[in-house]
């Protein structure tokens, strides 16, 4: 187990390293430099999780709504820059757990 986790420790330092992660340390902090919009940010984001989370969640018709609601905040380029950086570390990380899982028989107990 020191092993694996050690090498976990290298993973990370390597995702750090890595421009996606970069560049989203780089917009989030010029999103933070902007309380006001940094705050509207902030308000979608939790609006769309609790959407999100909603029993009755209309995908299509929520996210229209929540677009037009917050157009404004979603066309600054600031905003939009911060949204894309973090989008791309996201699947960053979701390729990364996609390979560390990739071939183990991990889950259900009739797979």
């Amino acid at each position: 187990m020191k092993e694996t986790l050690a090498k976990s420790k290298i993973l990370n330092i390597s995702i750090k390293q890595s421009k996606e992660y970069n560049e989203y340390l780089e917009a989030k902090k010029e999103l933070q430099s902007n309380e006001d919009l940094c705050n509207k940010v902030i308000c979608f984001k939790n609006r769309n999780k609790e959407l999100q989370s909603h029993p009755d969640y209309n995908p299509l018709d929520e996210v229209i709504a929540l677009a037009k609601e917050y157009e404004e905040v979603l066309n600054d380029c600031v905003v939009s820059r911060y949204l894309q950086a973090e989008q791309k570390v996201c699947k960053l990380m979701q390729e990364v757990y996609n390979k560390i899982a990739e071939g183990l028989e991990f889950g259900e107990l009739d797979e």
